[in-house]
């Protein structure tokens, strides 16, 4: 079987090159060849921690860009050039973290990819499918909030005016939250990020954007939408911003946490414990609190959203214009893993704020 160049952790703390298999697409599958992928914090756990990991190699990556190389049995709406987008569900043993991106070709379920316009970059196209996926799971499963029958929706929601909080919506996850909320019709959306990114938030749907910093935040939030929100997506996750929001959030309101939760208020990757609820003793939310622990790779137990949510949904807002892709870091000099490492340390570093990390992997 012919062989392919991906990069992967070896073992805690190594990361190499290595030639794995170039698989033939089963039934459902198709195989993609790869032109970028992007990276995540996420990364940076399986390679420094050993977080996940079943059996090493494990290659790297989430997300995918790149065309169609071949399509299996009972694939319609896939075919061989199509330019796609796809998202590795990692973490079910070693044939499933085999799936990682970083490489020259994988292969995914096609529940799992995109197809997307021509006008799309495939470089840009990169940023979207775990961010994009995290937001609509959290909204539309998570928060019970109601699909709309179309984008935009064509009339306002059900309490489309409930107040509703991103904090930490200038990173990547945040910035798609806002644009569905605005797409689906929801208008008293509330945003804190740093002062820089507002802006951009304003122009993606929010109403009120506060400076996560402000030692005013709690009062000034109280104060735009008359009491406390009912809704929070923490886009950040940790034990400080779950604290800011305790203050703002209504005792019986509904907070989702992008997990993992990392202990102190630091964003960055670093060395800092994580943990996968909120600790014991920890919980500044009132008993009728309903927390709910998002983890992104479970969405597709939701039919719904595994029928549709890449195949067919996401496809639609690409073509309408309705979701715009994060902005970019590409790193596409030096060697394939010179790429990934350099990645790697842009977020242990906490040197990447509002876009995404985007590796070159097609080799010259």
């Amino acid at each position: 079987m012919p062989t392919h160049t991906a990069i992967a952790a070896l073992a805690k703390g190594q990361l190499d090159a290595i030639q794995v298999e170039t698989e033939k697409p089963g039934a459902g599958q198709v195989r993609i060849q790869v032109a970028y992928a992007s990276m995540i914090a996420f990364d940076t756990y399986v390679t420094d921690r050993g977080h996940a990991v079943a059996e090493y190699p494990v290659i790297l990556g989430l997300n995918v860009s790149g065309t169609v190389a071949e399509v299996g049995a009972g694939v319609p709406s896939l075919t061989a050039g199509d330019r796609v987008i796809g998202f590795s569900v990692f973490g079910h043993g070693r044939k499933d973290a085999l799936k990682g991106t970083m490489q020259e070709f994988v292969v995914l379920p096609s529940y799992l990819c995109a197809k997307i316009p021509d006008t799309l970059a495939l470089e840009a196209a990169a940023t979207i499918p775990d961010n994009f996926i995290t937001a609509f799971y959290t909204l539309f499963d998570q928060f019970s909030l109601p699909v709309p029958e179309s984008f935009p929706a064509p009339s306002p929601p059900p309490n489309h005016d409930r107040p509703i909080l991103i904090y930490g919506a200038g990173a990547t996850g945040g910035q798609y939250a806002l644009q569905l909320l605005c797409a689906a019709g929801y208008t008293n959306v509330v945003a804190t990020a740093s002062a820089k990114h507002h802006a951009l938030l304003r122009s993606l749907g929010a109403k009120h954007v506060f400076d996560y910093r402000s030692s005013t935040l709690a009062a000034d939030i109280a104060r735009a939408v008359g009491g406390a929100v009912e809704l929070a997506m923490d886009a950040i996750t940790a034990e400080g911003t779950i604290a800011r929001i305790a203050q703002v959030l209504s005792p019986r309101g509904t907070v989702a946490l992008l997990l993992p939760i990392k202990e102190g208020d630091a964003v960055a990757v670093g060395d800092a414990p994580m943990h996968w609820e909120i600790r014991a003793g920890r919980n500044p939310f009132s008993a009728e609190t309903k927390i709910a622990y998002v983890r992104t790779f479970l969405y597709a137990n939701n039919e719904f959203l595994k029928e549709n949510l890449m195949p067919k949904i996401l496809p639609q807002l690409l073509a309408a214009g309705i979701i715009q892709p994060n902005r970019t870091r590409l790193l596409d000099q030096g060697t394939f893993k010179e790429r990934v490492a350099a990645g790697l340390d842009l977020l242990r570093n906490n040197q990447v704020s509002g876009e995404k990390i985007i590796v070159k992997v097609a080799l010259d």
